[in-house]
């Protein structure tokens, strides 16, 4: 599996005859091969995780597909109005399980095959959904905005209900394993910051975790590894330094 950090929450996945192109606004994106099949995912419509443009690779190469959260579709309607890859377009919402065929993009509620892709969602805390796929034997967990947002200055009464809802959604895959999880670590949540990917890391499990949505503040995932919750799985954390960079696992 190749994984290049774009920038922001965007990570670009190489899984065999797949590319997974993860929330992208802006970044170069690498030379993909035509001969691959290609899949934008979207997890929700805000502008640090959504870019039309996206769309222009629907212009030349027929084996692009895109999986977007629900909210997206009003932020979408001039792309599709376009007619640039309208019809190769999936919307998902929280809490669904789909199949979707690599070879003739066709989806189902039932595992066909090996060439299938299962991909299963989440409910957002912020909006949109977060993304679990499998495919090839390797699994994903991407979480877009799934986190545990604290803000300083908000109330007992919210700082509780977002604790609550974060980790409700952290019940649902209690146990799992994952080979790359994509989780947020942001710096604006400041001494709190850590408690999102502390929680994922103690309910659920991943071979390398990558942080994102840091805000271009590489030095926060080097505090954070060597913080005393991170202690017990430091190692799998991944340090990002700068765009463009490409990770084999």
């Amino acid at each position: 599996m190749k994984i290049t950090y774009i920038h922001h929450s965007c990570f670009v996945v190489e899984i065999e005859d797949c590319i997974f192109v993860f929330d992208y606004y802006k970044g170069k994106l690498p030379e993909f091969d035509k001969d691959k099949r290609i899949i934008f995912f979207v997890s929700h419509s805000h502008g640090d995780h959504f870019n039309p443009s996206i769309y222009q690779y629907a212009e030349y190469n027929p084996y692009v597909t895109y999986v977007l959260s629900d909210d997206v579709r009003h932020s979408l309607s001039f792309a599709v109005r376009l007619g640039t890859g309208g019809e190769n377009t999936i919307f998902v919402d929280n809490d669904k399980l789909l199949y979707l065929n690599v070879d003739n993009r066709g989806v189902s509620k039932k595992e066909g095959g090996s060439r299938d892709i299962k991909i299963e969602t989440l409910k957002s805390t912020d909006e949109g959904v977060a993304f679990l796929i499998k495919y090839a034997g390797k699994s994903i967990y991407f979480a877009g905005d799934l986190h545990w947002w604290s803000w300083m200055g908000e109330s007992e009464a919210d700082r509780e209900r977002r604790e609550r809802e974060y980790k409700h959604e952290m019940g649902k895959i209690k146990g799992r394993h994952f080979d790359a999880a994509f989780v947020v670590l942001d710096p604006r949540q400041e001494e709190h910051y850590w408690w999102g990917m502390n929680e994922f890391m103690r309910t659920a499990d991943a071979d390398v975790v990558f942080p994102m949505h840091f805000w271009k503040d590489y030095k926060l995932i080097e505090k954070f590894k060597n913080g005393e919750s991170a202690q017990d799985y430091k190692e799998k954390v991944v340090s990002i330094s700068e765009e463009g960079q490409i990770f084999e696992i």
